[in-house]
C-alpha cells in the first residue's frame, strides 16, 4: 500500500493542510488508495522494481487504478482526485462537463492555495498561453498539480500531446454518467474520452458519478475501459432529504403555493431556459421581498459568473434554474429544491434533488407531476429513453416509497423486498410513508368533485367565477396574497371535459351547463 511507505498519514495531513478538512470517510479513503497504489506500482515498475501486482486487482481480476466511483450527492467526491494530487508526482488532469462547475472548482482549489490550470474553450490566446504556463510552471512557479478541461477542448490534437508530455499520472472524470447520457446524443465528444484513455496512458484513472443505473454504469465502463472496470459503491441514500410529489395541472399556481410554505435558499428547476426566465418573474412577481434569478447555459459568461457569485453565498433567495446548475455546484445551504418539470430519468432527478442538505441538515425535494407529464412518457418511443423516464412516472404515480422507487432504478439491492439479507432500507422521509401523499392532481380533484356535488347548476363562466373567488379567499387566508386565475379554473373544466369527467349539456333545459 502506497500510504504504508510513509510514517503517519499523509493523505489526512495534506487534506488538512490544504483545505481544513480533519479526516476522510472510509469510502474516500479506499478511492485514493486505488488511486496511488496505482501510481506507485507504475513507479516502481519504471524503475525497474518488483511489484506486487496481485494486489492491484480485484476478485474479478479487474485492475483497480481503473475504477467507477459510485458516491451520493455530498459525499465529497472532489477530494478523491484533489488529495491525490497534493501527493502524486505528476500532475492530476480532471475532466468537468459543464463550465460552471469547470469555474466553481477552480475557484475553490485556489482559494485552498493550490493553482490549477483551466482549459476550456472560447478563451483567448493571451489567456491560453498564460494556463499553459501555468500548467508547465514556466511562470516562475512549480508545475501545477491539477488541470482542469472538458471534453471537447481535449479534441485539439496539438493541446493534447502538450497535455500529455507533462506526464499525467491520475485521469479523473468526474460526473461521468455523462459519458453515457451525453455521448450518444448531443456531446459526442464524451465519446472519444476512451481513446483520451488510451493516448495519456496514465498509471490511474478514475471515473466519479453520485447517480448511475447499472445500464449507465455498463456503458461508462465500455467507453472508457474497453468493458470491464472497478467498481466502489457507496451508500447511495441520501437520508436528510425527504422527498414529496405535488400532483397538479395547473403548475404555475403549484409553485407559488409551495415556495410560500418552504424553507429557502431553493432551487427551482426547469426543463427549459425560457422555463427558468418566466419562473423567476413569477416568483419575483409573486414574492417582491425575495431575490429570484435564473441561470441557464445560454447565459454570457459575467451573467453565469454573477449568478454563481450570488447564490452560494445569499440566504432569503430563489434560483431558477436548467441541469446546467444541476451537476456539483455547491451551495451547502440549500434548503428547498422543487423540479418544475419532471427530468427525464431517476438518476437525472437525484442528481439535481442532491443540490438540497448538502451540508448535512434537514432538506426537501418536490416534484411537481401533472397528467401531462405522464402522457408524454407514455407516448415516447420504445427504448432506453422511454424506460428510464417511466421511473419517474413510477415515482410519481405508482404509490410506493418515492426513495425505494429511486434507489431500485439506480440498482441498491436493498431497494424492495427482496433484499439480500432483508436488509432492506428503511425510508427516512417521504410523503408516501408518511401518509400525507395525493393519489390525483389536487387541483383537478377539486374541480370535479365540485361538479359532482353541483350537477345542472353551473355554467362554465359561472362556476370558474365561483371556484376563483373561493380558492383565492382560502390562499389570502393561508398565504396572505391570491395566487389563482380565472385561466387556471377555465383550464382545469376544459381539461377535465376531454377526459371525459365533465361535460356540457346540450339539451334544453340545461343547455350550457356542467355535469359530471
Amino acid at each position: 500500500m502506497f500510504c504504508d511507505k510513509k510514517s503517519g498519514d499523509p493523505v489526512t495531513e495534506a487534506v488538512q493542510r490544504a483545505f481544513g478538512i480533519p479526516y476522510l470517510y472510509p469510502w474516500q479513503r479506499l478511492v485514493i488508495a486505488n488511486i496511488l497504489d496505482a501510481v506507485s506500482a507504475w513507479r516502481a515498475k519504471k524503475r525497474g522494481d518488483s511489484v506486487e501486482g496481485d494486489e492491484l486487482f480485484d476478485e474479478d481480476g479487474v485492475h483497480r487504478g481503473r475504477q467507477i466511483v459510485l458516491l451520493p450527492t455530498g459525499a465529497g467526491k472532489s477530494l478523491c482526485f484533489q488529495a491525490p494530487a497534493l501527493l502524486l508526482d505528476g500532475p492530476t488532469l480532471v475532466i468537468y462537463p459543464l463550465l460552471a462547475l469547470m469555474n466553481d472548482q477552480w475557484k475553490r482549489l485556489e482559494a485552498g492555495g493550490i493553482e490549477p490550470v483551466l482549459l476550456r474553450g472560447g478563451q483567448s490566446a493571451e489567456e491560453r498561453n498564460a494556463q499553459l504556463a501555468r500548467m508547465d510552471g514556466a511562470d516562475g512557479k512549480p508545475p501545477a498539480r491539477l488541470i482542469i478541461a472538458n471534453p471537447e477542448v481535449l479534441k485539439n490534437g496539438a493541446l493534447r500531446d502538450r497535455i500529455r508530455k507533462r506526464g499525467i499520472e491520475h485521469l479523473a472524470i468526474d460526473e461521468a454518467h455523462c459519458v453515457a447520457e451525453w455521448g450518444d446524443s448531443f456531446r459526442p465528444a464524451y465519446l472519444e474520452l476512451g481513446e483520451l484513455v488510451r493516448a495519456l496512458n496514465p498509471p490511474a484513472v478514475t471515473a466519479f458519478t453520485a447517480t448511475a443505473s447499472p445500464p449507465v454504469l455498463g456503458r461508462v465502463a465500455e467507453i472508457l475501459f474497453g468493458g470491464e472496470a472497478h467498481l466502489v459503491r457507496g451508500e447511495t441514500d441520501r437520508a436528510n432529504i425527504r422527498f414529496e410529489v405535488n400532483r397538479c395541472f395547473i403548475k404555475e399556481t403549484a409553485l407559488i403555493r409551495e415556495v410560500s410554505r418552504r424553507k429557502r435558499p431553493m432551487i427551482v428547476f426547469c426543463a427549459t431556459r425560457g422555463g427558468t426566465e418566466r419562473t423567476a418573474i413569477a416568483l419575483s412577481n409573486a414574492f417582491p421581498g425575495i431575490d429570484c434569478r435564473f441561470y441557464h447555459a445560454a447565459l454570457d459568461r459575467d451573467e453565469k459568473k454573477a449568478v454563481e457569485d450570488w447564490f452560494p453565498a445569499a440566504d432569503d433567495c430563489i434560483l431558477a434554474a436548467t441541469c446546467a446548475w444541476g451537476m456539483g455546484m455547491d451551495a451547502p445551504h440549500v434548503r428547498t429544491v422543487i423540479h418544475r418539470d419532471p427530468p427525464p430519468s431517476a438518476e437525472a432527478y437525484l442528481q439535481e434533488a442532491g443540490r438540497a442538505g448538502r451540508d448535512g441538515e434537514r432538506a426537501e425535494a418536490i416534484l411537481l407531476w401533472s397528467p401531462e407529464d405522464g402522457r408524454r412518457i407514455a407516448l415516447k418511443n420504445e427504448g432506453a429513453e422511454r424506460r428510464r423516464a417511466m421511473v419517474m412516472a413510477d415515482m410519481a404515480e405508482g404509490g410506493k416509497c418515492r426513495r425505494e422507487t429511486l434507489l431500485a432504478a439506480l440498482g441498491d439491492a436493498r431497494a424492495g423486498p427482496d433484499a439480500p439479507g432483508g436488509e432492506r432500507i428503511a425510508c427516512s422521509g417521504c410523503d408516501i410513508c408518511d401518509g400525507t401523499a395525493r393519489n390525483g392532481a389536487g387541483d383537478l380533484e377539486t374541480v370535479r368533485r365540485f361538479v359532482a356535488m353541483n350537477p345542472r347548476r353551473y355554467r362554465t363562466a359561472e362556476a370558474v367565477a365561483f371556484l376563483l373567488e373561493r380558492a383565492n379567499a382560502v390562499s389570502i387566508e393561508t398565504i396572505g396574497f391570491p395566487v389563482w386565475r380565472r385561466s387556471d379554473f377555465a383550464a382545469l373544466i376544459e381539461h377535465l371535459r376531454r377526459n371525459g369527467s365533465v361535460r356540457v349539456l346540450e339539451k334544453w333545459p340545461w343547455k350550457g351547463y356542467l355535469a359530471p
